[in-house]
Order: structure tokens, then C-alpha cells, then sequence
């Protein structure tokens, strides 16, 4: 019947009209709502009425609600929100770093400057006990400003460790809505038969916001439920059921958390490593190639200032005239860790020693130990740098030995976490507590002979080593006290304190080769050297032997060379004898010229040993030689202030790459509010339309029913 006809063609017209007016009105709705994706409705023309005069229209029908997305605009977005966030993460940590160090006032140094202040004070006036007080007191603070940075260190990783653990309980939280909206999803669609769209933008809402901790990937099922992978292909998601991650102590150390994947069958996996991008990517990154390193480096910064200081120290002389101790406490001893793992079956102990400074590198160490071979792994690069059967071992290559401390066996599967560096700041203290025992002085002194005819002047150059077998210094006295003789202008003698020769036979033989310079005038090709009186330095006998034969010498045709144009260094000889210092002799001699080298009793007033520790502040100590203290802080500190710098600059860039997949994202599934007011007005005029088409389905009926009244 017509009638019906037009009246069904009204209705499907008014139906889709309203229904396009109440998409538009959802839109408008939720155009501030975060991820929505703007939806429009898809219509048809129902199928046609065949009749004789052709296909009769019979009105329009709703396909679809089509919600406007781009799958791949939308991954572009998520990625660059994982990128954006870790960046974020890591330069919100960093820079707290780059501002301790680099802070004039909380940085080590202006401490370090203030430490080599008070030395130059003692190197003033080395017998005054205030400034020798002073220098401890700088000394003190120079070791409480290196732990303080610790703490400092400290208190950020503890921080990192309490954020940690609020990203994987969001994680978790975020998991479990996935995989409930999943679950929603499907009943939906199996009711519906079509998408439900608002449920897969609140999916989609999840799965940014999870994209923001951690990154992720995602397949789609037949059902229409996703599947989320993290990390190593980690399955987070299966359709309505998620897993979680939790956190749990390092098996070495217990304040170093570890993110693990948790099982459906109970089991837990570590994926720390595998975790990238996203707040906690960012976050590990720090932990890991920032934070630890800084820290080790700080500790190898300790460990080097008390190893080279100490050593300049023990060439000292104190005001009780005994050699210097320790002024630092010898953390290369005490402050490297090796930590045993909470797993081992076996109950070896392990110690790590520094043997060598400038070969320390900033990472952490992992030994393991399997079917009887010791494997050492740089974790750093996570390079092998050696195996072994047994322990002790010195590896040279990386500054440290590895040694048993205690414990009497060790099983397959054990293993030891090494830090040679991380809590040497910590530990940094001074070893002294009088000023007494500050030495300031060098225990060696040159005397030149009042009764010397020549120019040459006798410095002493250094204290090489006061371990030498043959310097042997006790309190008040040198053993042994060597007189230095010419025996011409161009040859020396050393003499013992009883005007013994003390050269070896070796100088002799060596001697032999060079062409022939008198020894002592009118007495070349002597078979022998002639007794040498007294010199006025040592007051001593004659050069006759006596019962000590292990003093006796062949005697020296010809003496040691001497060159007066270039001077020469004592010691060692040319026959290697070495006493553990150096003096140079310079400029021309007269023969029977002599020095004496003895011990330098009561020098309260000598400074030499005050100026070596104050050229410390300026020497190339560290880092094979390469630069002092100040420059290796300055290092860490560049470092530092350069991945700031680097992180800041990507974080800016990588932020505008996010606005700019985001405005991607919203200019196609964004709503715009001009565009759907226009929607209403031409769904609004279209609905009122079909009303009056309607309307005259229905007076047209009204009047064919009059008719049929008649």
C-alpha cells in the first residue's frame, strides 16, 4: 500500500536522523573527554521493492556507528609517549645529581680547595701547631663533605626505589582494567554484533596511560579482546586475565630492587633488564648508568685521594721524627664490597682488595663459579674479563685482587656481586688525630761540606720509597748515612759513615768500559783507590776494612761518571743501588768536594714534605697520570652536567614529537565542535523533514479512510 509505504520511508528517515543527532550530541559531549574518538553514524538504503515499474526505494537503515580512529596514528602516540616519559623520569633524577655536584657550596670542591689551603698553611709555618690543627680540621671536613655526597647518593636511590614501586602498582592497576574492559568487549559484541566503541576508546585510554610506564606491544583477537607484552615478551594481558609485576630485594643486595614478572603458575622471573621506555624505563636507566656510576666514580675519587695522599704522606717526617703514617684511613683496604648471593649453597667469603687505582674502572663486578672455573663479568659491558680455577687472583686489567676470607667450600651456582669503588666515600675519614704526627717534613737532608771548592749544589729531589730495603729510618737516625765524595770533576764516590766505599763490584766491572779519566791525579791505573781520610761532614774513620766483611768492596778503579754540564740524579746508582730518595747533584766540582745524606733530625722547620702534599692539589696522580683531584672531580661532574644537558635537549625534542602525535591523533579522531554544531542544524533539518513526510503518510491515510467511509 503506498500509504504504508511513505509512512515506513518517514519513519526509517526520522530514525536515522535522531540517531545521527544523538551521535552528534555524544560527541559534543565528549570533547574533553582524554583518548575519545569522535563517532559518526554509517547509513544505507534499505534494500528496494521489485515491481513491475522497476525497484521501488524503500527507505534508509543504519549500518554502523563508526568510531574514527587510526590504529597507527594512535601507536605513533603511545610510542612516543613511552619515549617522552622516560626521558622525563631520567632527567627529573639526573639533574638532582648535576645540581649536588656542580652546587658551589655543596660540591667537593670547594672543599678540596679549602683541604689544600690549610696545607699551604703548614708548608708556611710547618712548626705551628694551629696550622697544622686547621689542616685537620680541613681534613675532617673534606671527609664529611665526600659522605655527605654518599648519603646523598644514597637518599636519591632510595628514592628511585619508592617511585619504582609506585609505577608497578599503577602497572598492575592498569593491567587489571585491560583485561576487565577486555571481558566487557566481548559480551558486547557478542550482543550487539557490532563495536562498542566508547569501551575500546577506555581500552585504549589504559593502554596509553600503561604505554606511559613501561613499553609495551599488543595483537588483537578474533573476540575483540587484546593481548599486552612488556619487556622481553612478557605476556601482561591475555584477554580477561592479567598478570602482575612486583618488586624484590637483589639476590646480592638487599637495598637494590629488582622488578620480576610474576607467573600464572606462582613462578617469578627477574626483567629488570628487559624493562625499557616509559617512566620505569627511564627510571632503571638512571639507576643503572647514572646513579651507580656516579656514586662508583665518587668512591674512586676517595679511594684515589687517600691512596696518592697517603703515599706522599709516609715519605714525611713528623715532629716526633718517626716517618708518616696514614693520614687518611686506608680504604683501598677496608671499603671494596663483595657480596655474597643469597642463593649460594657453599659458605665462601670473598675479600677485594685495590691494588691499582688508576685501573679501577665505574662498574660493578659478577663472579660466578661453575663446575670448578671462576668467571668474572664486567657488568658494566657485561664483558668476561677472566676465568680461574682457583683464589687468590689479582686482576690487573681492572685494579683489584680477589682473595678467600673466610669459609670452606663453594658449590656450582654461586656467585658474588664486586663493588671495588661504591662505599670508599663513605668510609673517607683521617686516620690522624695529632698534629704531631702531620709530616711536614722530608726525614732525608743534604749537607754540603763548608770546606767545598766547586759550585755544585746537592738538592734532594724526592722520596721515592720508604719501603726500600736499604733506607731504614728510625727515630732519630738514617741507616745508613751516605757521604757523597768527587773524586775528580767528572767522577764521584759514595762513602758509608766510616769513609767506607760503598760501591759494588758490578760498578767496577761496568766501569771498565769507559776510556780512561784519572781517578785521583797520579794515580792512574791504580789496581786500587787510596784510603779516604775523614770528610768533615761524617767525622768517621778511614777507609779501611774492617770486621764487617759484608761492607767489603773490591775497590773502584774510577768512580761514578759525572757529567757537570748535565749534573746527575741520586739514586739509583748505575749499578742500581737505590736508597728510596732522590738528589740531584748540579754544576762543577772541585775534587775532595763531599755532601752529606743523613737523617733529618728534629726539623721542625722543614717543609718539603708539606710542599709535595701541597703540589698534590695541581699533580697528575689519578687516572693513569692523566689529571689531579680537582680535574677528575671536574670530570664527574661534566659527565654528569653533559647527560643532563643531553637528556634535557631529547626530552624537549621528544615532547614535541608526543604534542605532535597527539595533535595527529585528535585532527583524526578529535572532535571538532564547529563541525558537529553543523551536524546538528543538517541532522536537525533532516529529522524535521522526514516528520513532514510522516505527517503526510498520515493525512493522506486520514483521507483514504474518509473516502472509504462514504
Amino acid at each position: 500500500m503506498a500509504t504504508s509505504d511513505v509512512l515506513s520511508i518517514g519513519l526509517s528517515g526520522a530514525l536515522s536522523s535522531e540517531r545521527a543527532l544523538a551521535t552528534a550530541g555524544h560527541n559534543i559531549a565528549n570533547a574533553q573527554t582524554e583518548g575519545f574518538s569522535r563517532q559518526r553514524v554509517e547509513v544505507d538504503t534499505r534494500p528496494p521493492q521489485l515491481s513491475g515499474v522497476g525497484a521501488i526505494g524503500t527507505g534508509v537503515q543504519i549500518n554502523n556507528i563508526k568510531r574514527i580512529h587510526d590504529d597507527f596514528v594512535t601507536s605513533e602516540m603511545r610510542s612516543n609517549a613511552s619515549t617522552a616519559n622516560g626521558l622525563e623520569t631520567n632527567y627529573e633524577f639526573t639533574s638532582q645529581i648535576d645540581n649536588m655536584l656542580a652546587d658551589p657550596n655543596a660540591g667537593l670542591a670547594p672543599t678540596l680547595h679549602q683541604f689544600f689551603s690549610a696545607i699551604n698553611g703548614v708548608s708556611n709555618a710547618p712548626s705551628s701547631q694551629s696550622a697544622r690543627q686547621v689542616l685537620i680540621g680541613e681534613a675532617k671536613s673534606l671527609g664529611e663533605r665526600l659522605s655527605y655526597l654518599d648519603d646523598r647518593f644514597d637518599s636519591l636511590r632510595k628514592g628511585a626505589n619508592e617511585t619504582l614501586k609506585s609505577h608497578i602498582n599503577d602497572v598492575n592497576h592498569l593491567a587489571k582494567g585491560i583485561a576487565d574492559v577486555n571481558w566487557k568487549i566481548v559480551l558486547a559484541k557478542g550482543i550487539t554484533q557490532g563495536e562498542p566503541n566508547d569501551l575500546i576508546d577506555q581500552r585504549d585510554r589504559l593502554l596509553h596511560q600503561l604505554s606511559e610506564k613501561v613499553v609495551t606491544s599488543h595483537n588483537e583477537q578474533e573476540d575483540g579482546s587484546i593481548n599486552v607484552f612488556i619487556g622481553n615478551g612478557q605476556t601482561l594481558v591475555l584477554g580477561k586475565r592479567s598478570s602482575e609485576l612486583a618488586l624484590k630485594s637483589n639476590i646480592h643486595d638487599p637495598s637494590q630492587l629488582e622488578v620480576v614478572y610474576k607467573t600464572q603458575g606462582g613462578g617469578d622471573s627477574v626483567v629488570t633488564k628487559y624493562l625499557k621506555g616509559g617512566s620505569i624505563g627511564g627510571l632503571l636507566d638512571f639507576r643503572e648508568n647514572m646513579l651507580s656510576t656516579s656514586q662508583n666514580e665518587l668512591g674512586r675519587i676517595a679511594l684515589g685521594i687517600s691512596k696518592t695522599f697517603n703515599e706522599q704522606h709516609h715519605k714525611g717526617m713528623t715532629l716526633d721524627n718517626e716517618l708518616g703514617g696514614d693520614f687518611f684511613k686506608a680504604i683501598d683496604q677496608s671499603s671494596p664490597l663483595t657480596l655474597s648471593s643469597s642463593l649460594n649453597s657453599g659458605d665462601y667469603e670473598l675479600k677485594t682488595t685495590i691494588t691499582n687505582v688508576d685501573n679501577l674502572t665505574l662498574s660493578d663486578y659478577t663472579l660466578n663459579y661453575n663446575a670448578g672455573t671462576y668467571t668474572l663479568i664486567r657488568e658494566q659491558d657485561e664483558e668476561i674479563i677472566g676465568k680461574f680455577s682457583s683464589l687468590p687472583q689479582s686482576i690487573q686489567s681492572e685494579g683489584f685482587t680477589v682473595e678467600i676470607e673466610r669459609g670452606t667450600k663453594i658449590e656450582n651456582g654461586d656467585s658474588f656481586l664486586i663493588r671495588p669503588t661504591r662505599a670508599a666515600a663513605s668510609e673517607f675519614s683521617v686516620d690522624i688525630e695529632r698534629t704531631n704526627d702531620i709530616a711536614a717534613a722530608s726525614p732525608v737532608r743534604v749537607r754540603t761540606s763548608v770546606h767545598n771548592m766547586g759550585d755544585v749544589k746537592a738538592t734532594l729531589q724526592s722520596v721515592a720509597d720508604i719501603n726500600t730495603p736499604s733506607f731504614t729510618a728510625m727515630k732519630g737516625m738514617l741507616s745508613p748515612s751516605i757521604t757523597v765524595r768527587f773524586l775528580d770533576e767528572n767522577h764521584i764516590e759514595l762513602l758509608d759513615d766510616k769513609g767506607k766505599v760503598i760501591q759494588s763490584q758490578q760498578l767496577n766491572e761496568q766501569n771498565k768500559a769507559i776510556p780512561a779519566t784519572p781517578a785521583i791525579p797520579g794515580e792512574r791505573g791504580s789496581p786500587a783507590t787510596p784510603a779516604i781520610p775523614a770528610t768533615p761532614a761524617t767525622g768517621k774513620g778511614s777507609h779501611k776494612a774492617d770486621d764487617d766483611t759484608s761492607l767489603e768492596v773490591k775497590p773502584i778503579e774510577k768512580g761514578i761518571l759525572y757529567d757537570p754540564d748535565k749534573g746527575i740524579n741520586l739514586f739509583p746508582t748505575p749499578t742500581g743501588m737505590n736508597t728510596g730518595y732522590n738528589v740531584q747533584l748540579s754544576g762543577k766540582a772541585k775534587a775532595g768536594d763531599t755532601f752529606v745524606i743523613e737523617f733529618n733530625t728534629d726539623a721542625s722547620g722543614d717543609n718539603v714534605n708539606a710542599l709535595e702534599l701541597g703540589e698534590l692539589q695541581s699533580k697528575a696522580t689519578l687516572a693513569n697520570g692523566t689529571s689531579n683531584y680537582t680535574e677528575v672531580y671536574s670530570q664527574l661532574v661534566s659527565r654528569v652536567g653533559s647527560k643532563t644537558h643531553e637528556l634535557d635537549v631529547n626530552r624537549e625534542a621528544q615532547n614535541i614529537l608526543y604534542s605532535q602525535a597527539k595533535a595527529q591523533r585528535e585532527a583524526v579522531s578529535g572532535v571538532n565542535l564547529d563541525e558537529e554544531a553543523a551536524n546538528l542544524v543538517k541532522f536537525q533539518q533532516a529529522y524535521q523533514a522526514n516528520a513532514k513526510v510522516i505527517s503526510t503518510a498520515h493525512e493522506m491515510f486520514n483521507t483514504l479512510i474518509g473516502v472509504l467511509k462514504r
